[in-house]
This record gives C-alpha cells, structure tokens and sequence, in this order.
C-alpha cells in the first residue's frame, strides 16, 4: 500500500500522506475534507512564511491554510503536512 499520493505540478512534486486507518484516502481529506487542488491552489496562490518553531512553512489564503516542508529542496519535493479550512 502506498503511504503517500504523489503529483507533480509546475515543476514541484508535492507529496500528500494516505490516513493511516484509511489507506485509500488522504490525510487531508479524512481530517479536513480538504482535496489536492485545495492544497495546490493556496501553495501557488499565496506566499510562504516559515515557522522556525515548527520548522515548516505556512501559506494561508481567505479560505483555506497548508503546512508544509522541503523533502528535497534541490529535487523540488514538498511534503504537504495538512491543509485546511479556515
């Protein structure tokens, strides 16, 4: 079973972790019925603050809020922690 859904959009590849207790479904989805398009539009929608206390990134548009990290900075691969409704 796969432990994360892999897309690649302009150039990044985000990677978005299946629910544990549900492995056909995202985590995003199962706790904030929040889709992939969600995630991607507020990513290049909005810009980035870094949380140094949490050591990920933050991007927060009127509706919706992703947290995320590089995986691989120099690969251009993003793991997208949550998104959600705000």
């Amino acid at each position: 079973m796969k432990k994360f859904e892999s897309v690649r959009e302009n150039g990044i590849t985000f990677l978005f972790k299946y629910e544990p207790d549900s492995p056909e479904l995202l985590h995003i989805y199962v706790r904030h019925l929040t889709t992939i398009d969600d995630a991607l539009d507020v990513y290049f929608s909005t810009e980035s603050v870094f949380n140094p206390k949490n050591k990920r990134y933050e991007n927060y548009s009127e509706t919706h809020g992703i947290y995320w990290f590089w995986l691989n900075e120099k690969d251009k691969k993003v793991i997208v922690i949550t998104c959600f409704k705000l």
